[in-house]
């Protein structure tokens, strides 16, 4: 979808919902979507799950095959919490996002009624899903606000470690010169 001159890619499913108008721009939107995840952009698994948590709006009176469309993103959000270990969205559930009738991406038809995922088969679709989300390894990026905090806390805690260790070191030297034990 077009934005102030640019083209801006949908964030969350319910963006693709909301930026389709057609079956075809609904398969474009979708792979904006998977594009804008897999860039990296989302890092860790509530950043993912609150990119499927929104209820998309309900395609079917919106063009024809719209059914589809609204029975692959409750197929494809549940697909996806289930592979990234997160909850599935509560608008996954709905009765209304069932495809009305069988729906194949490809023709090779016995061997997708035996390998498509069980939260396509519910939905009358027969299709293997591409994963999108892998959460990424290490800690989740802090802002460099955030880290220069630390820095200088950290660097306010040194500096009262060492005047305190020259303090003791000071009053040892004063005792020792004095003659007093410790």
């Amino acid at each position: 979808m077009k934005h102030k001159g640019r083209i801006q890619r949908p964030k969350t499913l319910a963006e693709v919902a909301d930026f389709s108008d057609s079956l075809e721009a609904f398969g474009r939107n979708l792979r904006d979507w998977q594009h804008e995840i897999q860039r990296g952009e989302v890092r860790n698994r509530p950043e993912f799950s609150k990119r499927l948590a929104a209820r998309p709006r309900l395609l079917v009176a919106r063009f024809p095959d719209g059914d589809i469309a609204d029975a692959t993103l409750a197929a494809y959000a549940e697909w996806l919490a289930d592979e990234a270990g997160i909850d599935r969205p509560d608008w996954c559930g709905e009765p209304e996002r069932v495809a009305e009738n069988p729906w194949f991406g490809s023709l090779l038809r016995g061997w997708l009624i035996a390998n498509t995922p069980a939260s396509y088969r519910h939905r009358n679709l027969f299709t293997i899903p591409e994963p999108v989300f892998r959460p990424k390894p290490g800690r989740p990026r802090v802002p460099l606000e955030q880290k220069r905090r630390k820095a200088i806390a950290r660097q306010k805690a040194y500096r009262e470690r060492v005047r305190m260790l020259l303090q003791q070191a000071r009053s040892e030297s004063v005792r020792a010169s004095s003659g007093t034990p410790n």
